[in-house]
């Protein structure tokens, strides 16, 4: 019963201290030598896939990169989770490289009939901070907008 209990209690230890892995194969997840969109304005272009590494380039929405190679490095801002990927880009006449975050890039997009159709996460809110949702809107409230 003494090796039951010792068990048992290393195993809560292990759940509680365990650190949560943090892994990029749900949404942001591209595949190499294919088109992606931008999907956020002024979406940073970087020398390294990190976050303070210097800024090369930005980029607007829409504009077309091609992903060269998805790298190991993950990066979590809010709720999105998305790997690092190193890209190539033609702006003003000149083909570039750098790194961009994932989650800057379009789930998906399509273009019909002379328009684009950009599909992606802009930025997650906090479960903390949802006052703003629960707030009741009034007619009034909904024609001041």
């Amino acid at each position: 019963m003494k090796t039951f209990f010792t068990a048992l209690f290393l195993l809560i230890v292990q759940f509680v201290f365990a650190q949560e892995e943090m892994y990029a194969d749900g949404i942001f997840n591209f595949d190499q030598n294919k088109p992606q969109k931008i999907f956020t304005t002024c979406a940073r272009i970087r020398q390294a896939p990190e976050v303070n590494a210097q800024i090369l380039d930005s980029l607007q929405p829409n504009q077309q990169v091609l992903i060269l190679k998805k790298e190991e490095k993950v990066l979590k801002l809010g709720e999105r989770v998305a790997s690092w990927y190193k890209i190539s880009y033609d702006k003003n006449g000149r083909n570039s490289e750098g790194y961009i975050w994932g989650g800057n890039l379009c789930t998906g997009y399509l273009s019909k009939n002379g328009y684009d159709f950009l599909l992606g996460l802009t930025k997650t809110i906090s479960k903390k901070i949802r006052s703003f949702l629960l707030r009741p809107f009034s007619k009034t409230s909904l024609q001041s907008r």
